[in-house]
């Protein structure tokens, strides 16, 4: 039986270069006239060595702690390297019986990588099932909450970097 993360990968990766990006706000002060674009940065995508741009911005309200900031697009989470849609996939896939080695074998990742993924991927669906029960997943509706998910999952997740 073949598993569809390669399928999840690649097409994360199409959905990234897209680059859709929704209103952009300050997740400090809420500032939407004074932001500005200030440079970007890059981030590998998904299903191998090529990198999208993401843009940052930079807050321009004088009582706003917050100097830049990014608005990630679908399907990039803070930090993590790998989309929602596959963390969710490997647990559905982990619980159904498939081992790390199979999991790992059909991802074309690392064992230990998956095992990590693993991990994220049991406390994100706890997450979503707290935080966003009223909506499903973020995967489905990502233009209408993808950048209150983002900001939510790094409070939740990374609470000391952001």
């Amino acid at each position: 039986m073949t598993t569809p993360l390669p399928a999840i990968l690649w097409s994360a990766s199409c959905i990234a270069k897209q680059n859709l990006i929704s209103d952009v706000v300050c997740p400090q002060c809420g500032e939407r006239r004074l932001v500005i674009k200030w440079g970007c940065y890059h981030r590998y995508l998904f299903d191998g060595d090529q990198a999208c741009a993401i843009q940052r911005f930079r807050c321009l309200n004088r009582h706003c702690s917050r100097f830049t900031f990014s608005v990630l697009p679908h399907p990039f989470l803070p930090v993590l390297r790998v989309p929602l849609c596959f963390l969710l996939a490997l647990i559905s896939l982990h619980q159904k019986g498939h081992s790390i080695a199979r999991l790992a074998r059909a991802a074309g990742k690392r064992w230990a990588v998956i095992r990590r993924c693993l991990t994220v991927a049991c406390r994100v669906k706890a997450f979503l099932k707290n935080e966003f029960a009223d909506i499903g997943s973020p995967c489905l509706q990502p233009a209408m909450v993808w950048t209150t998910f983002t900001q939510r999952f790094s409070w939740a997740f990374f609470p000391n970097r952001f």
